[in-house]
C-alpha cells in the first residue's frame, strides 16, 4: 500500500526541525523519553510559594530555595546573555524558567561529543524550539520584579515537536482549522482548557447527583435494528457476521423505558446519539445525552429535580447560582418560575 507523504514535509520550518531531531539523536540524546515525573503543575506552585519569601537569584543559584520538577511546553524564550528566560506551559497554566550559562544543564548533553561544542545553554537556544516539551529540575526564586521563577539546573527534552506552533498574537483564525484541531486551540487559548476542565467536572456532578438521588447508571446498546425514540435521520451500518443492517441510536429513551419495565425503579444513562442531519454551531451529529427516568414520579416531581440539579452545579462550579451566558445573566436558583403552556 502507497502512504502519500503528508504535505507539511515539504514545509521549511518541518525540515529545520526534522535535522535538530536528528542532530540531538546523534549527540546520544532520546528526544522521546518515556517517563519524567514532575512534582508541580504550574498553579500548584503558584498557589504554594508565590506569597511566599523564597530568597532571589543568588539564593536559588545557591540551591537554597524550595526544588521542583515541572513539565510542559515552550512557549516563549528569550536569550539575555548569560541567562535565558522562558515561559513554560501545561494544562494549567505558565511559569517563567531561567535558564543560566553556568548552571543549567541538558540531561544526557555531553559538550565533548559535540562538534560545535557548544555550551548548555547554547544547545537549548539552538536545538530547541517553541513547541517542544521539556522538564525542569530547578529551585524557585522571586525576579527583582516579584516574577516566580524556576532557576532551571536540569531540563529534560521530552518532547521535540517538528511542527510550529499557532501565531501567539492572532492564534487560529480559521474556525474550521480550531474545531478540527482541538490540540492547536488547546496550546494557544487557556480558556478552551477551562472549557474542557469544566465540562468534565460538570459531568461528573451530574452522575454524583443522580447517584445520590438512587438512580441506577446504566449502558444500552449503540447499535439498534429499529431506532427511536426521537424524530431523526440515522446513521446507517451493517453487522456482516448477521448479514443484517443497523443504525446508531438517535435517542436513549426506548432502552432505559425497557428497564423500568424490568423492574428498575429509577435509571439513568449519559452516552452518545447519532443523528444524520443538520451541522451548525449549536447542532452536530454526534453529541452527549442525558436521560433519566423515575417510577412513580409525575412532572412536578421531575421539574423540582431539575431545577435543583442546575442549581447544585452551579454553585459548585460558579459559587454563585448565577450564570454568563453571552450578553445575559441566568439565576438558576430554584424554585424556578412556571409557565403553563
Amino acid at each position: 500500500m502507497n502512504i502519500k507523504t503528508p504535505d507539511y514535509h515539504s514545509i521549511e520550518e518541518f525540515q529545520n526541525r526534522s535535522k535538530k531531531l536528528k542532530e540531538i539523536r546523534d549527540l546520544g540524546i532520546d528526544p522521546y523519553p518515556h517517563k519524567f515525573e514532575p512534582s508541580h503543575m504550574a498553579k500548584e506552585i503558584f498557589e504554594k510559594y508565590s506569597k511566599k519569601d523564597l530568597g532571589h537569584f543568588d539564593d536559588a543559584a545557591a540551591g537554597e530555595t524550595p526544588l521542583v520538577k515541572f513539565a510542559g511546553r515552550l512557549v516563549l524564550f528569550r536569550a539575555m546573555g548569560k541567562n535565558a528566560f522562558a515561559q513554560v506551559q501545561d494544562e494549567s497554566g505558565k511559569i517563567q524558567i531561567l535558564i543560566n550559562r553556568e548552571l543549567t544543564k541538558v540531561d544526557g548533553y555531553d559538550v565533548e561529543k559535540s562538534k560545535e561544542k557548544q555550551s548548555h545553554i547554547k544547545f537549548i537556544e539552538k536545538k530547541l524550539d517553541l513547541g517542544d516539551i521539556i522538564g525542569i529540575e530547578g529551585n524557585l526564586f522571586h525576579t527583582q520584579k516579584g516574577e516566580l521563577t524556576i532557576f532551571a539546573k536540569k531540563v529534560t527534552i521530552l518532547c521535540k515537536s517538528l511542527l510550529p506552533l499557532p501565531d501567539k498574537h492572532s492564534g487560529i483564525a480559521d474556525l474550521g482549522v480550531k474545531y478540527r484541531k482541538r490540540w492547536l486551540d488547546l496550546i494557544t487559548n487557556p480558556k478552551v482548557i477551562d472549557t474542557f476542565t469544566k465540562r468534565s467536572r460538570i459531568i461528573k456532578l451530574i452522575r454524583n447527583y443522580l447517584d445520590e438521588a438512587n438512580f441506577l447508571e446504566v449502558e444500552t446498546p449503540v447499535l439498534q435494528n429499529i431506532y427511536g425514540g426521537a424524530e431523526a435521520k440515522p446513521f446507517q451500518t451493517h453487522i456482516n457476521a448477521l448479514h443484517q443492517d443497523m443504525y446508531l441510536r438517535i435517542s436513549l429513551e426506548i432502552p432505559l423505558k425497557k428497564l423500568l419495565v424490568g423492574g428498575f425503579n429509577r435509571v439513568y444513562e449519559m452516552s452518545k446519539v447519532f443523528r444524520n442531519e443538520g451541522l451548525d454551531k449549536t447542532h452536530n451529529p454526534e453529541f452527549t445525552e442525558l436521560e433519566a427516568y423515575a417510577s412513580y414520579w409525575d412532572y412536578n416531581d421531575l421539574m423540582k429535580f431539575t431545577e435543583k440539579l442546575y442549581e447544585t452545579i452551579a454553585l459548585k462550579v460558579n459559587n454563585s447560582t448565577k450564570v454568563e451566558f453571552g450578553s445575559h445573566t441566568i439565576d438558576v436558583k430554584a424554585p424556578w418560575k412556571r409557565l403553563t403552556m
